[in-house]
């Protein structure tokens, strides 16, 4: 090397330079960080599979399955390795039915290359077997079982129960704590969505060894494997047969029933129509079939029992009554006179009864719902007064029912007033509209059957609530869920008396307007109204509880444009009534027959 000139030399030293770092590097690769890509090679070779579990099943307080699983299959594939591989683009192309280049710009939105991504759910078994026949081929390519949901007791009811959809992406981040990934399915409406966790249970892993190509070839036991726990499994408070008797009387109607158990607050019925079928989300939704729903005129996909705000007419009567009598110090024996209108402020409000009641009391004008008798009353109320009287009611205010999506309604007062009108803009006359029920006042039905409840109990009351208790299959055990109970304050025993006192008038007396839900064999107490609707006919309304002593059940019925509530709504609320104490009674039967035979 000493008889090489000076860039010879320095030519022999980098290739020894070059050597000396391979050597360095080849040390580093196969000692030193030898553990780390041993990792990385098991990982290249070792596949770990998610196995999701069956979501939880949701039955009625009797135990009859309402929401169940059926199990179907969904094609995958892991964008990486299909993407540019021709001959499995074509091949998926002709079983999804879409042009190559869409597969491939659908394989752009993967949040995860190396992770497969969801092509297509529920595939037929046709599918399945040609998928199968090509598996050698198909590297990267693989299905899945998946649950769809299914409603064996043909009660759909997708207000309560809501449906399944694919998680967006603005979901996907807020719930990455969960180890969702793209293209799962979660709860988008009701309890699916409301209980969602629970439902969706734990998932598990699998781990397969895979060749260079991606192809399955064996199934691996690795450390982390796991097998999926199933979701828990909801019991509802809710009465298959009391719903089904609902859903029939409106199957040409709009509006609902609502039927809580005063003695809980437990919902018996929720029956919001028109609907949807909840199984058109257990497949692809096509863009028209999603834009028919969204456009329906009927809007189907609103929930109108807690979603919808209504003007209660005639059902409010008894919230200006309380606060007469609460603040006032109002006689109801006190009388008016009715000769079908009034004149207040140089204008005429009429009575819905144009040749007018008479001479009449509170209790009176509750039976027959004279409008006159409840402007005069309401007169000597003032706004704050009576808006504070129906906050304690809970108006206003959400119930707290576990559905997703409650509006709280609208109770005016002084404040909203001067918001809307301008500090001089209104006056207490504003309590000839709002004593009856109309006006700026608007309310949800859910909210009127607690009210109805609360009379019930005299002031006590439980949220509704359509979860009786939850079984966890990993615990194997059962948790129910807490009851609350809540008392209204600032109302006597004595105003309670004398509100129902005029309920039951106006079901059970010669001119109630109430007659139409009277019943043989039950006391039923309740009150109907007439709300005016300015986009078209009158809307019915119907609040009562039955029996009249150890009550039971509290009820709301409303009819959009059903014109009469006593026509209308106290004809529908009988029905509901009937059936619940006719299979009361066979119940009662049932258990007393049990208890004759066993020792």
């Amino acid at each position: 090397m000493f008889f090489l000139d000076r860039k010879s030399r320095i030519f022999v030293a980098l290739i020894f330079l070059s050597f000396i770092i391979l050597a360095v590097q080849l040390l580093r690769l196969q000692i030193v960080q030898r553990e780390k890509y041993i990792e990385h090679s098991e990982k290249n070779r070792v596949r770990r599979v998610r196995l999701l579990p069956p979501r939880g099943i949701i039955y009625d307080r009797s135990g009859r399955v309402l929401v169940d699983n059926h199990p179907v299959y969904a094609l995958s594939a892991i964008p990486y390795q299909c993407r540019n591989d021709d001959k499995i683009l074509q091949f998926l192309s002709t079983v999804l039915h879409e042009p190559p280049s869409a597969i491939k710009q659908r394989f752009r939105t993967a949040e995860n290359p190396f992770s497969p991504f969801k092509l297509c759910r529920n595939i037929d078994y046709s599918t399945l077997v040609l998928v199968e026949e090509h598996r050698m081929d198909l590297p990267g390519v693989e299905y899945e079982i998946e649950a769809r949901r299914v409603y064996p007791s043909g009660i759909k009811a997708p207000h309560v129960f809501g449906y399944l959809g694919e998680i967006t992406k603005e979901e996907l981040k807020k719930r990455q704590p969960e180890g969702l990934m793209q293209g799962d399915l979660v709860g988008k409406k009701g309890l699916e969505r409301m209980y969602d966790r629970d439902l969706r249970g734990s998932t598990g892993y699998d781990y397969v060894e895979v060749d260079a190509y991606g192809r399955k070839i064996k199934d691996l036991i690795a450390e982390g494997e796991k097998p999926p726990i199933r979701g828990r499994d909801f019991y509802l408070t809710m009465d298959a047969t009391l719903q089904v008797q609902a859903e029939s009387l409106f199957v040409d109607k709009r509006g609902g029933v609502v039927m809580l158990d005063v003695r809980d607050g437990g919902v018996l019925v929720l029956c919001s129509k028109p609907d949807f079928d909840p199984e058109l989300f257990t497949t692809t939704l096509s863009a028209e079939a999603w834009q028919n729903l969204v456009n329906d005129p009927a809007k189907p996909l609103y929930d109108r029992m807690i979603q919808s705000l209504y003007p209660p007419g005639s059902t409010f009567k008894m919230i200006v009554a309380a606060a007469a009598l609460e603040t006032q110090d109002y006689d109801p024996n006190t009388t008016a006179i009715c000769n079908g209108a009034a004149i207040f402020g140089g204008r005429v409000f009429n009575c819905w009864y144009g040749e007018g009641h008479g001479s009449l009391n509170l209790y009176d004008a509750f039976r027959v719902s004279c409008n006159v008798y409840f402007y005069h009353l309401s007169l000597g109320v003032r706004v704050n007064d009576w808006a504070e009287c129906s906050r304690r009611f809970g108006f206003g205010s959400p119930t707290g029912i576990d559905l997703p999506g409650e509006e709280k309604g609208i109770v005016p007062d002084s404040v909203y007033l001067d918001h809307m009108f301008g500090r001089n803009g209104w006056n207490n006359g504003m309590m000839l509209n709002l004593g009856i029920g109309q006006g700026d006042l608007l309310v949800t039905p859910i909210q009127m059957a607690q009210f109805a409840m609360i009379l019930a109990n005299r002031g006590v009351y439980f949220p509704p609530h359509l979860v009786s208790k939850i079984h966890d299959p990993k615990q194997q055990r059962f948790f129910r869920q807490d009851i609350i109970r809540r008392a209204v304050s600032g109302i006597s025993q004595q105003t309670f008396d004398t509100i129902l006192d005029g309920m039951y008038r106006c079901v059970n007396e010669a001119g109630g307007t109430g007659a139409r839900c009277r019943l043989h064999d039950v006391v039923v107490v309740g009150k109907t109204g007439t709300a005016q609707n300015p986009h078209g006919e009158d809307h019915a309304w119907f609040i009562g509880f039955a029996p009249y002593e150890e009550p039971e059940v509290a009820i709301c019925v409303l009819v959009e444009n059903g014109g009469g509530g006593g026509a209308t709504a106290a004809p529908i609320a009988a029905t509901m009534l009937r059936q619940y104490f006719s299979d009361a009674i066979k119940s009662d039967s049932i258990v007393k027959q049990a208890q004759a035979i066993t020792p």
